[in-house]
């Protein structure tokens, strides 16, 4: 597999449909690149919290906050050092 640098990379290489964990990826490692995406996309977390009831909507928006005042470029390298330790660590190929 050849080494993945840049943030497109790195999400080229999560979006191909084809590339399976050969073990489950937790969900708390998921919404860690959904959370370094949206902040790296959209900036900053937008909107209000929304209800603990709303389960997968709080968790998102959660993994979102987390990185609140992280510039672009700092969120693009965490991203791409998140890729890069899952495709290790959970044998995605």
């Amino acid at each position: 597999m050849a080494e993945i640098k840049t943030f497109d990379e790195a999400v080229k290489f999560i979006s191909d449909k084809n590339k399976k964990p050969k073990k489950t990826v937790p969900n708390d490692r998921k919404l860690a690149l959904y959370g370094l995406f949206k902040q790296q996309k959209d900036g900053d977390v937008q909107g209000s919290q929304p209800w603990m009831v709303q389960v997968e909507a709080r968790a998102k928006w959660d993994a979102w906050a987390k990185y609140k005042g992280m510039s672009k470029e700092d969120a693009q390298a965490a991203y791409v050092k998140e890729v890069t330790s899952q495709i290790e660590e959970f044998e995605i190929s």
